[in-house]
């Protein structure tokens, strides 16, 4: 399936931003990596500031997506909704999205933090749904916070782990699922 123009253009911001930093973020440059004058990323994003916005709504819509699949394969597992994050995330450390996830997430923190209320939302919610799943919000965070955990070493390649290393991990975070929910 074909990239649309703004997911060419978010592809674009997330290399921008690998490759020069985000001080080098600017709409001209993200307009030369997605091959476009500036004028056309304009036509598609007023601010470098929307860019920003939009990338992020568009991650977490992308992991929603991963989710809901994820939920549907697991419905008749225990903690579908909680199983289904811990494999989104762990699918998503493999595909090139990750890159996009953390490149936005990124240049959030750097631009404007009020942009990551969409990722409050988010973890407000998991919190919310986690606890009609699992008897022990302690187990629910700890579980979120492991696959935080995961994504961020591999975000900033701090001992990110193998393939082997989070199948075992994957393994034991499924156990622990089995042990706590309702």
């Amino acid at each position: 399936m074909s990239k649309t123009k703004k997911e060419q253009i978010y592809d674009a911001a997330a290399r921008t931003i690998l490759k020069e930093g985000l001080s080098h973020l600017t709409l001209q440059q993200v307009a030369e990596h997605a091959n476009m004058t500036k004028a056309g990323l304009l036509y598609h994003f007023a601010s470098k500031e929307e860019l920003i916005q939009k990338m992020n709504e568009h991650a977490i819509l992308c992991f929603r997506q991963q989710l809901e699949t994820y939920q549907e394969t697991n419905k008749h597992e225990k903690a579908p909704y909680v199983r289904a994050y811990l494999l989104a995330t762990l699918d998503d450390l493999d595909r090139q999205h990750t890159t996009q996830l953390c490149t936005s997430m990124l240049a959030t923190m750097s631009f404007d933090e009020s942009l990551l209320n969409p990722w409050r939302d988010f973890y407000a919610e998991f919190k919310a749904r986690a606890a009609e799943e699992i008897n022990d919000p302690a187990l629910a965070q700890l579980i979120r916070l492991a696959c935080d955990g995961i994504w961020f070493s591999e975000m900033f390649q701090l001992e990110p782990l193998n393939r082997e290393e989070k199948t075992l991990l994957l393994r034991r975070i499924l156990h622990l699922i089995e042990e706590g929910s309702s």
